[in-house]
């Protein structure tokens, strides 16, 4: 639920012409804020310490955050503007379609912190990187 509401939350405010850096900055406030309290209530429930949760659930959003942001700022650098809004839903479908998955599957979770590193280190490594783009052969 608590990903539901991200994702009208950002669809709203990108919707609405808000400036992008403070759009991205509040969304990952919220993404830290509602993975810690999502971490911190299943290790509870679960008879664990919840301030554990806090931190993992933290450091886990921020990750994912960062990792497919990054993924999402390159592609959307080589869309149109109507393509990379698209990108953006489908982004939003797939973080729901994941979390609905990581509830029935657990392990699912492991992995895909797993492929957020792995987002995480080839966008670092394709950042230093420079695109040559097509060239035209004579």
């Amino acid at each position: 639920m608590a990903v539901l509401a991200l994702t009208v939350i950002s669809y709203a405010a990108e919707r609405s012409g808000a400036n992008r850096r403070s759009l991205a900055v509040a969304t990952a406030v919220l993404a830290a804020v509602l993975g810690a309290l999502l971490f911190a209530g299943s290790l509870a429930e679960g008879d664990g310490p919840p301030v554990v949760g806090i931190v993992a659930g933290v450091a886990c959003a921020l990750l994912a955050y960062a990792g497919v942001g990054g993924l999402l700022e390159r592609a959307g650098r080589r869309l149109d503007e109507s393509a990379a809004g698209f990108l953006a839903v489908f982004a939003d479908v797939a973080a729901l379609v994941l979390a609905a998955i990581s509830i029935f599957v657990p392990p699912v979770a492991f992995l895909a912190l797993i492929a957020f590193v792995v987002l995480l280190i080839r966008g670092a490594k394709e950042g230093e990187r420079k695109y040559a783009g097509l060239r035209i052969l004579r």
